[in-house]
């Protein structure tokens, strides 16, 4: 059963944003551009995986929960997918490469190999799934829980793959041979039973926290004033709505609609700063009117904290989460 299902994450929403504010001269739209496109890339593997998953219905209890953020130790922790079993409990890491990868041993090597033929050394993905296992084990130890915990590497299918002998250290496949392979895996000793399994699962979801980059200014070095305003057309994804008639509209393509600032509210939280004051959403949003301002700002999902000059609005349930 899946107890907790992929949703985009915070990081790729951003970037979207950033991506669409950013002027095409500035200096950091490369590295923007980069890192959306390895943030979209790593998405897509992940939401490749979960549809092979599905697939895996056995008739013993299990829970998968997808995107899982916890601390533990003093650190933070994610996991792209975790399956529990009653006698195990399997780490999924999720990679999505469109160039080749090659797995060596002896010492443990990952290269990617690209269509010209050069060769890039990456990070060892091993070691990365090791500290989430030995990282989840205290968790579950603090929690008066044994249970056998690995690991699996799974690539998205479009990646073409090379294991050289001999075998990687960790069970490594392609995305769709996730269900088979864990349909194989037999069920030896029952440590955890249902109700124990749903507890552990909850308890999971509990202490899970969404990873927040916000705001990506910051993050990428990016004075606010550079960050291109205006709400954006969602049919055009041109900037430059304007609000006239208790509606939207998009003098380039002609999209009128009521809540097209709400985006564009998003998009000031992820990308400037966590709170906004009736004069930033003007300038945001490019509105003149105070009034009308603050009657969109009161329909917006926002909480108002403090009065007059020290009105602003926060999001609701407001809470930092940590940097990875």
């Amino acid at each position: 059963m899946i107890y907790k299902k992929r949703t985009m994450p915070n990081e790729l929403k951003a970037l979207l944003s950033l991506n669409k504010r950013l002027p095409n001269n500035h200096e950091k739209k490369h590295v923007v551009r980069k890192n959306l496109l390895i943030c979209q890339s790593g998405y897509n593997g992940e939401l490749e995986f979960d549809a092979h998953i599905k697939e895996f219905q056995p008739a013993y209890p299990h829970a998968i929960l997808h995107d899982l953020y916890l601390q533990q130790d003093g650190a933070y922790f994610q996991i792209d997918s975790l399956l529990i079993t009653p006698s195990f409990i399997t780490v999924i890491e999720v990679k999505n490469h469109k160039d080749k990868t090659v797995i060596k041993a002896n010492p443990t090597q990952f290269i990617r190999v690209f269509q010209n033929g050069d060769r890039k050394p990456m990070h060892n993905p091993y070691i990365e799934v090791d500290r989430k296992i030995h990282l989840l084990k205290n968790w579950l130890d603090k929690r008066g829980i044994q249970i056998p915990i690995d690991g699996i590497l799974a690539f998205a299918h479009t990646n073409e793959l090379a294991i050289e002998h001999p075998s990687p250290e960790m069970k490594t496949m392609l995305t769709y041979e996730a269900p088979a392979h864990f349909r194989s895996l037999p069920i030896d000793e029952q440590i955890l039973d249902g109700h124990a399994i749903y507890n552990l699962a909850h308890a999971l979801l509990e202490h899970h926290k969404d990873y927040n980059p916000f705001p990506l200014a910051d993050l990428y070095d990016i004075a606010p004033e550079d960050i291109i305003p205006g709400v954006i057309c969602p049919s055009c994804e041109r900037p430059g709505m304007q609000w006239g008639r208790e509606k939207w509209n998009c003098p380039s393509c002609g999209h009128t609609g009521k809540t097209e600032h709400h985006q564009t509210v998003q998009d000031w939280f992820m990308l400037i700063q966590p709170k906004m004051t009736n004069r930033e959403f003007r300038y945001f949003t490019q509105l003149n009117n105070r009034n009308v301002a603050r009657g969109l700002l009161s329909k917006s999902g926002l909480q108002l904290i403090g009065e007059r000059k020290a009105a602003h609005y926060i999001l609701l349930n407001e809470g930092k989460s940590p940097n990875r």
